[in-house]
């Protein structure tokens, strides 16, 4: 079972707060946040851009540094972040694209379903959860569009991936390994459902994340796991790129 030296752990109750919290926090911003930003004409993913970058990645960090600084002394992310255990490189490669692969495959799977949990059963959700490009004023400007869309290349391509993996795989994870190998499917269910803002999209995260949680689990290793949701999330944000230029010059 992988459990370091310095492994503690949470009962049941906490490690599903403490995983479902930031996606709560950052939820209830959102819906506070978003009319504000769509009246005075900007696209509203911009709102979440800014709930990311001031208030999830802070919250997230922010409390691992805490329990850095009440275990060690020290505001030192090593005291806490665990399953940082080496790989070779030919390893990062052949996980990355049977990841890759995988991430993929269920995207195109799971793609009509998603659709249809969007238009019908989650058709009640504001329609702000489901289009970023949204305003209350008329059309987005579309520089504005851009630029929002470049900005979801470095904060949900970059930052966020990376400290998703070091709270959730690499602090909570372990932290639930009396659960055994249950342990990643647990972890994988609940940072799905944080996502509280795209329930439609349940399915497809949990599908995504699960394979790459059992692969840190049995390796120990969280920079794969950096590696390959960075590495999706930024291939989905150029995309949304490429359609949205497409789409302009038609």
């Amino acid at each position: 079972m992988p459990i370091t030296a310095f492994a503690e752990q949470d009962p049941l109750p906490k490690a599903v707060f403490l995983h479902l919290m930031p996606g709560a926090v950052q939820v209830v911003a959102f819906v506070l946040l978003a009319p504000i930003v769509m009246r005075f004409g900007y696209p509203v993913g911009l709102a979440f851009i800014g709930i990311n970058v001031f208030i999830g990645i802070p919250l997230m960090l922010g409390y691992l540094l805490y329990r850095a600084k009440k275990r060690s002394g020290k505001l030192s992310l090593g005291a806490v972040i665990q399953n940082r255990k080496s790989m070779p490189l030919w390893q990062y490669a052949a996980f990355f694209l049977l990841m890759m692969v995988i991430a993929f495959t269920v995207l195109f799977l799971t793609s009509p379903i998603n659709e249809y949990l969007s238009e019908h059963t989650f058709s009640w959700l504001p329609e702000f959860f489901r289009s970023s490009t949204m305003t209350l004023a008329g059309e987005p400007v579309w520089s504005l569009v851009l630029v929002m869309l470049l900005l979801q290349i470095v904060t949900d391509g970059l930052a966020v991936p990376v400290v998703e993996e070091l709270y959730y795989r690499g602090y909570l994870m372990p932290r639930i390994c009396y659960l055994g190998w249950a342990a990643p499917a647990v972890n994988a269910f609940l940072f799905s459902v944080q996502h509280f803002w795209q329930p439609f999209n349940y399915l497809l995260i949990f599908l995504i994340v699960l394979p790459q949680a059992y692969l840190v689990w049995r390796k120990h290793n969280i920079y794969i796991s950096m590696l390959t949701h960075c590495a999706g999330n930024i291939i989905g944000a150029v995309l949304s790129i490429a359609a949205f230029l497409t789409a302009s010059s038609n």
